[in-house]
């Protein structure tokens, strides 16, 4: 989920039915980079304005050590899974 993926991934994630509450498993993903963080946060703004909650699990090592950097991994809600 890098710069290169992320807009089609944009694309491909809003024909998704909506529901109320979506979990998006991260544990195949192997290679971001800031742009997969703004995508996070695209998703997440999104489900606000539909009324969706969304959280995130699996959250690849390097991610996390990316948002930590950043200061947003605490904004990023974390499934308990």
């Amino acid at each position: 989920m890098t710069m290169t993926e992320v807009s089609a991934i944009l694309v491909q994630s809003a024909a998704l039915p909506a529901t109320k509450e979506l979990e998006v498993d991260l544990a195949e993903v192997t290679d971001v980079d800031t742009a997969t963080i703004s995508l996070l946060f695209e998703w997440l703004r999104q489900a606000c304005a539909r009324k969706c909650k969304v959280t995130f699990s699996h959250l690849p090592e390097n991610l996390v050590s990316l948002a930590t950097v950043y200061g947003v991994l605490e904004l990023l809600p974390q499934s308990p899974h």
